[in-house]
């Protein structure tokens, strides 16, 4: 807080730029510099001391009584009336309407408010917190533009091209909720000034203009989102105004069916077009829009709905440094707000505003269905390849052993010549291993024992297979998919994405997977080529789960069937929010509205009756009745089955079968062939 430091006015005494803003600790008037500045009359401390000053510096010409509410009485008859009662103006705005307010006082050094300056420095000692003299546009940066509370800045300027030229290019430094005062000579001059960039965004600035008559001081308030330029409001005569109106009046609580630009563009489900047969668009819904016109319905202002002009949707920094599409388009001040899934990033808040969020989001990869595996290979499916390879191994060494058992038996009383060869022992051990019954019955005890255990280990084989088989003629077989992110890494499929907004949070992430993402990150222009490139194994599309959740339901999905997924693991969640201009004035009741409709629950019914109507077009994967969506023919081949119901297996289902049975009746014919030349070859050679 700083405290008041009683200035002298600017005929009295010239104060220097660092005397004027320093703040007045508590102990200063103990401070011996400020002892010796009083000795020299530079400022003073006390209201009693200024008073003392005024009168001896000023001679007779003028009388300055100590009490605040008397009339001051100047000099020059032209200009002590206007003086006097724009005095008188200012100060029953300030107890009026900046009473509560930290106050600050700007003028230049005309002899009209050199004059007023002085008055208000004696009829409101306990207002000023700083008074600053300004010769050009630096002098404006020394002005405290930040307060706490309320901010009230009395602007008293003959020459006002600096402080228009501060308002135009000083974004930062202006107080935008602040109470402003311009007296000013011309109306025009108020004008320019609500026209500058920081006047467009300020909810409060008063034009003081003289009037037509000596004393008579026009009143007009900037219009804001109620209308162009400014308005009169009052007029100041005879020491008051001649009419009672609110000069600070609140213009956001009601704007009174101001037209406000919203730059958006489709992205479903949060913005959907409804079409006419046509394809005339005939309105938007989604939870974006259902945010937009309840703000309308709320605030009392209607939408214009339009789409960035270049196509760039959330938008983007060109070669130039200039942003394009929505994001460029609220920099530019050609959209009053903003929304499509607009996501709370670092690199958008530190450029525009954003309100409080109303939805969240998690970013996740859309990937396709891998097609199931054909049906033949069902007969592999029951064993995993290393129990293939073991059973192999085991039906290879069956028959030499059984020949070796056979031949050493024949030392003890011999075995029976049907398992002598080495063909007849493989042959015995194949039938036994495919289940087919040997009318062979081994004489001595050792191949006995040899044989009811390899009946045991084909009998269990055989058993565990059938039952597997079975469920893998019913059951297509998904093929091997990308469910990690490390997978994706190694499978370097490009990321597909419709903004940069998705890049920035892969480079900030300190997963070396997800970095390495950005070497096949891409940016697509339209969703549909970035889902042509997911259904054909090119890419995987990366957004958000309700974007990802709501395409696969209603466009790529078939019988219950999808034929694209969402990945199993996600990253960097993100809250969803609106995006305004910079400093904009409606943030604060856009804030207020958007709480009070979450909850109240209107938001999530109007989220669900969105998602009903689109449910019943035929563009969002309604309306027709059979939910097709581009590429989803693909994913419900094949699928007949339903839950617990039997299903008779047709030839899809056995199609394993008959091509074992075709590759042996193709595998008897060449070895048939090869029999018969070898015959003619035997006979020849006989």
């Amino acid at each position: 807080m700083y405290l008041t430091r009683w200035l002298m006015p600017p005929s009295v005494a010239k104060l220097s730029s660092k005397e004027r803003n320093l703040p007045q600790s508590e102990t200063s008037m103990s401070d011996p510099s400020v002892q010796s500045q009083l000795s020299n009359n530079e400022y003073c401390i006390t209201k009693e001391s200024c008073y003392q000053q005024l009168q001896q510096l000023n001679g007779n010409n003028e009388t300055w009584s100590t009490d605040p509410s008397h009339q001051v009485r100047l000099n020059a008859a032209g200009k002590s009336v206007n003086a006097e009662s724009l005095s008188r103006l200012l100060v029953t705005i300030v107890q009026q309407e900046l009473s509560d307010c930290g106050l600050v006082l700007v003028y230049d050094a005309s002899d009209l408010y050199s004059v007023v300056v002085k008055d208000l420095l004696m009829l409101l000692p306990n207002h000023p917190k700083q008074v600053v003299e300004v010769n050009g546009v630096d002098d404006l940066l020394d002005v405290l533009w930040v307060s706490t509370g309320c901010g009230g800045y009395l602007l008293l300027l003959d020459h006002t091209q600096p402080l228009l030229t501060f308002a135009n290019t000083h974004h930062h430094t202006w107080d935008y909720h602040g109470r402003y005062v311009f007296v000013s000579q011309r109306v025009e001059q108020v004008e320019a000034l609500v026209a500058t960039r920081n006047g467009k965004k300020t909810e409060h600035i008063l034009g003081v203009v003289k009037g037509g008559q000596e004393g008579e001081w026009r009143v007009y308030m900037n219009m804001l989102y109620w209308g162009e330029g400014v308005r009169p409001v009052t007029t100041w005569r005879h020491h008051r105004f001649t009419s009672h109106s609110q000069l600070f009046p609140d213009k956001l609580s009601d704007l009174q069916g101001a037209g406000l630009r919203v730059s958006t563009f489709e992205l479903a489900p949060s913005i959907m077009y409804y079409r006419a047969d046509n394809g005339t668009l005939l309105f938007r819904y989604g939870e974006d829009v259902a945010v937009v016109e309840n703000l309308a319905r709320a605030l009392n202002f209607s939408l214009f709905f339009a789409e960035p002009a270049d196509g760039e949707k959330w938008g983007r920094r060109d070669s130039e440094g200039q942003w394009t599409g929505m994001m460029g388009e609220l920099l530019r001040g050609e959209a009053d707000m903003g929304v499509a899934n607009m996501y709370l990033v670092l690199r958008r808040v530190m450029l525009v505003d954003f309100t409080v969020p109303y939805s969240a989001e998690i970013s996740c990869f859309m990937a396709r269905v891998e097609p199931p595996l054909p049906r033949w290979q069902a007969l592999a499916f029951p064993f995993h390849p290393w129990t293939w390879l073991a059973i192999l191994v085991g039906l290879i060494l069956s028959g030499p052993i059984l020949f070796l058992l056979t031949a050493a038996s024949g030392r003890c009383g011999g075995e029976t010549t049907s398992l002598a060869g080495l063909s007849s022992s493989w042959t015995y051990t194949f039938g036994l291993h495919f289940r087919e019954p040997q009318a062979v019955d081994p004489r001595m005890d050792t191949i006995r024992v040899f044989v009811v255990f390899l009946w045991l280990y084909t009998m269990i084989l055989t058993v565990v297979y059938s039952t597997n088989l079975t469920a893998f003629l019913l059951v297509q077989k998904p093929p091997t998919s990308i469910q990690s992110i490390k997978d994706l890494y190694e499978a370097r499929l490009k990321v597909a994405a419709l903004g940069a907004v998705h890049s920035y949070a892969l480079a900030a992430s300190s997963d070396q997977y997800l970095q390495g993402l950005l070497d096949v990150y891409s940016v697509y222009d339209s969703k549909l080529a970035a889902f042509q490139d997911v259904l054909m194994g090119k890419a995987v599309f990366l957004q958000s789960t309700g974007f990802i959740d709501f395409h696969t339901t209603t466009q790529y999905t078939v019988r219950g069937v999808p034929s694209v997924r969402t990945m199993k693991e996600c990253f960097s969640p993100y809250n969803v929010a609106m995006a305004l201009q910079q400093h904009s004035p409606l943030k604060k009741v856009f804030d207020e509205v958007i709480l009070r409709i979450q909850q109240s629950g209107i938001l999530k019914q109007s989220v669900s009756d969105a998602l009903r109507l689109a449910s019943t077009t035929k563009e969002y994967g309604g309306g027709d009745g059979d939910g097709d969506g581009d590429g989803g023919d693909e994913a419900g081949q094949g699928v007949e089955e339903e839950e617990g119901v039997v299903v008779a297996l047709n030839l899809d289902h056995m199609q394993g079968v008959f091509m074992v049975a075709g590759i042996g009746w193709f595998s008897a014919l060449v070895f048939y062939a090869i029999e018969m030349c070898l015959f003619k070859l035997r006979k020849e050679d006989r």
